[in-house]
């Protein structure tokens, strides 16, 4: 009787063993498929951000339904749009300002197409950021960089949402506050100094703290003494 209830423990713990080994190797099979995802996300946001300088002019209509399917599959991910709508607002208010203001309104059109590019280059790097986790991105840049620097370029994209988050409650708050930035009031340039004085200057110190809460952050975890660097959660 023992003997058959040693038996019976030792293959229960065999099946035990065993399950846990295959659900292990199925996570680092998926954490391997995520990295070849996250590469792919990496080398075709690198590629969309160039090309939007570098095709001409009558392609840059493809060029933007690519960027538009980007943004349906960074919403269907869940991601807030609204604050990166705005900061595109804002953006191509001032741009085409500029223009009229400098050169009337005979290169409108030109002014069109430099706000287009701009934008077609800043979302791919939203895009990365909103539907790559960051200890991916990091995994995939450290093969190819220092690890300082895939540090630095990682927390650098995923910071992104962030800074759209913090123009609208800074945007907001100054409003609240009386000041002159509101759409219809930023159709005179006059109001445009009080629009970098209010948003744009409190958005560069909030991002100079931020970076110093993370850098103080990564002294805290010793993030200089170790020469190999682990991934949080699959290694």
């Amino acid at each position: 009787m023992i003997s058959l209830k040693s038996t019976k423990h030792k293959k229960c713990r065999l099946t035990v063993i065993a399950s846990s080994v295959g659900e292990i190797n199925c996570d680092v099979f998926h954490s391997k498929i995520k990295l070849i995802i996250c590469s792919a996300a990496i080398i075709f946001s690198i590629v969309l951000s160039m090309s939007a300088f570098l095709v001409q002019q009558e392609n840059l209509a493809y060029l933007l339904l690519v960027n538009v399917f980007l943004l349906f599959h960074a919403w269907c991910r869940q991601a807030n749009l609204a604050p990166l709508i705005k900061l595109f607002f804002i953006q191509s208010l001032v741009t085409v300002g500029l223009y009229a203001l400098l050169y009337g309104g005979e290169r409108l059109f030109e002014a069109i197409i430099v706000v287009t590019r701009i934008i077609l280059v800043m979302l791919p790097s939203w895009w990365l950021a909103c539907t790559q986790s960051s200890h991916q991105i990091s995994q995939v840049l450290g093969l190819l960089l220092p690890t300082k620097w895939a540090f630095v370029v990682t927390t650098s994209i995923k910071v992104l949402p962030f800074i759209g988050q913090e123009v609208r409650d800074i945007y907001h708050i100054q409003c609240l506050r009386g000041a002159r930035i509101t759409p219809k009031e930023l159709i005179n340039p006059i109001n445009w100094y009080e629009l970098v004085q209010c948003v744009l200057f409190p958005l560069l110190i909030q991002l100079l703290s931020l970076s110093k809460h993370i850098a103080h952050s990564a002294n805290q975890r010793h993030f200089d003494k170790s020469s190999k660097h682990t991934h949080w959660p699959f290694n």
